[in-house]
């Protein structure tokens, strides 16, 4: 893809050409988009679901589109790179590093875990920079993945699908991660009760989720999760950083006998090797990522590939560390939430199972923002049109309109409030959270970011790239194909095994 080039006088266009479509890709000038400098005119969103790619001081690099809110009830291209890597690290490295050594390690063994999550982070990393690099497609910001998909297929069926199927698994993940934060705290309960299992599982699911409805009111939109992406970030560290020292410590531990073998008749252990391909491709891949690089300053691609690599130096690379030092610890025998295999000392686990609810919270929340922006904004546009008859001044529209009116507070609590006891109780009926992390990452890793993001690529750089990048790009489509077909049905025999012998509203334990 030929980059804009940026002018004192603006942005000059470029154009691309898809065999797949009748009509190609025109540039601003061809779709009545034109961007010039904001020093000198303001530019107008087109439509409701794109952005015009803006530039502003040259120096500053911090000006950013002011009609944002024509696109998104949210507000867009406010955050520096950093904030946004910040989020990434949230969204993939949260308290889910906890299950990692039991979803990946004991399902592959010392010889094909180390090789597949090395490759596959690689192959992740790959695989974002791809997708960030598409965001400026054809002249303007995609907010959105659908938003990116039906620009560069055209296809309204295609777009409907991915926004379907996106949006379902964003859910599971919501489901999964309420299921995580509960039992975050029942490990801290478990610790200190004297009748352990006086309080089940679904009790704490529920507690979890009337936490993060406080917090989903008070924080209304990615743009206001600044501070919190850092405390996220720091408590993600003071999990890891305390579960690799006490694995240490165990794993020195003699007279211990520790097995690596894999368990589980053959079957079992195929499938499970499949489904654990899942969990590691979903460990460092974001499924929203175009989502979050909406939030980003520009110049947006350079800035996202600085947030991506923060992400993966500082947060993939512990986790890693972590997943290795856990199974060299505790072998095949680890728990699923690595903290109950831990030997202590007890305060110290304390603070890592605190640490890993409260950071679980910010990433309910970064997964739940795609779902609660799209239906801030559906609403927005029908309140807006009709507070614009009424009020004459730009201050009062703002009063009836911005993020702490009254109408939109009662929205956020409707909207939010409806969606988190959704999933909270469908958490707390099916509280399999491997299972259901496995299933959500098959769903959407596979097909979005290995195989959707190629071709993709292909699509809008296809007269671009030699044969050689063609074929690679194509090797991953078909392999994105198969790994999606093998580890969905892996992970759905897994869920079946786990409810079979499983009564609703009982601790999965």
């Amino acid at each position: 893809m030929a980059m804009n080039n940026i002018g004192a006088g603006g942005v000059q266009g470029f154009h691309v050409t898809s065999t797949k479509r009748a009509r190609s890709l025109r540039t601003p000038a061809e779709n009545d988009y034109s961007v010039v400098n904001l020093a000198a005119v303001a530019p107008v969103a087109t439509d409701a679901d794109s952005l015009p790619v803006t530039v502003g001081d040259t120096n500053s690099g911090e000006m950013v589109n002011p009609s944002a809110s024509a696109a998104s009830a949210h507000e867009i291209g406010k955050d520096p790179w950093w904030v946004v890597g910040f989020s990434l690290v949230a969204a993939s490295d949260s308290s889910y590093i906890l299950t990692y050594p039991f979803l990946i390690m004991s399902q592959l063994g010392w010889i094909a875990g180390p090789v597949v999550l090395v490759l596959l982070t690689a192959l992740s990393c790959h695989n974002n920079c791809l997708f960030g690099s598409l965001h400026e497609t054809g002249g303007k910001r995609h907010i959105r993945t659908r938003d990116l998909i039906s620009y560069v297929y055209g296809r309204r069926w295609l777009t409907r699908t991915v926004w379907i199927v996106q949006f379902t698994v964003l859910i599971i993940f919501c489901i999964g991660t309420f299921i995580w934060a509960g039992t975050s705290l029942q490990a801290i309960y478990v610790t200190y009760s004297n009748d352990p299992t006086k309080i089940s599982l679904p009790v704490w699911i529920a507690i979890a989720g009337a936490c993060y409805s406080i917090f989903a009111f008070l924080v209304p939109t990615s743009h206001s999760l600044g501070l919190y992406t850092a405390i996220s970030l720091l408590l993600t560290m003071t999990i890891t950083f305390i579960s690799i020292g006490i694995s240490i410590k165990d794993g020195m531990k003699s007279g211990v006998t520790r097995d690596y073998s894999l368990v589980g008749t053959t079957a079992d252990k195929w499938f499970g090797a499949l489904a654990s391909l899942s969990i590691v491709s979903f460990a460092f891949n974001i499924p929203i990522l175009a989502e979050l690089q909406a939030n980003v300053r520009p110049p947006t691609v350079r800035n996202i590939y600085k947030a991506l690599a923060f992400e993966y130096i500082v947060g993939a690379t512990p986790v890693i560390v972590l997943v290795f030092l856990a199974y060299w610890a505790y072998g095949n025998g680890v728990s699923e939430y690595l903290l109950y295999s831990t030997s202590g000392p007890t305060w110290l686990v304390t603070v890592a199972n605190v640490a890993a609810f409260l950071q679980v919270l910010v990433t309910i929340h970064i997964f739940a923002l795609p779902m609660f922006e799209y239906f801030d904004s559906l609403v927005s546009k029908i309140k807006r049109r009709h507070a614009e008859r009424d009020v004459a001044d730009d201050h009062t529209l703002r009063a009836r309109t911005g993020e702490w009116s009254k109408h939109k507070m009662l929205l956020r609590f409707v909207t939010r409030t409806t969606f988190i006891g959704i999933t909270t109780l469908l958490g707390a009926m099916f509280p399999f959270f491997g299972d259901i992390l496995e299933l959500g990452a098959a769903l959407i890793v596979f097909p979005l970011n290995y195989g959707l993001v190629h071709h993709m690529y292909l699509t809008v750089n296809s007269k671009r790239i030699s044969w050689y990048q063609r074929a690679w790009h194509w090797s991953i489509i078909v392999a994105a194909v198969v790994l999606t077909v093998s580890s969905v049905t892996a992970s759905t025999r897994n869920i079946i095994i786990s409810s079979s012998s499983f009564h609703i509203f009982k601790s999965s334990s």
